[in-house]
């Protein structure tokens, strides 16, 4: 009884893992870009979230991120929180 609650508990997790996931895919998605063009870019998911930690450009070489890329990442943000701001504003 004990191992099906642990494997239960394991894909409960994983699930939720799965979601995570898909909620980013979608987000990424709105954004008119995906996961693939931000892989192809920052090369794994811990080094994009390092750069959105980043506070500034000015940390983006600590984070790793060539400045192209940085100032690629920052105009879809840039032009998906104008394109929300313009839908709420309507």
């Amino acid at each position: 009884m004990r191992a099906v609650e642990r494997r239960l508990h394991k894909l409960e997790e994983l699930r939720d893992r799965n979601d995570v996931g898909r909620e980013v895919d979608n987000a990424l998605e709105k954004m008119g870009t995906s996961r693939a063009a931000m892989l192809a870019d920052f090369g794994s998911l811990i080094a994009f979230r390092d750069w959105l930690a980043a506070p500034s450009a000015a940390t983006d070489h600590q984070a790793g991120v060539p400045k192209p890329i940085s100032e690629k990442w920052t105009a879809i943000f840039d032009q998906y929180q104008a394109l929300q701001t313009a839908v709420s504003g309507a």
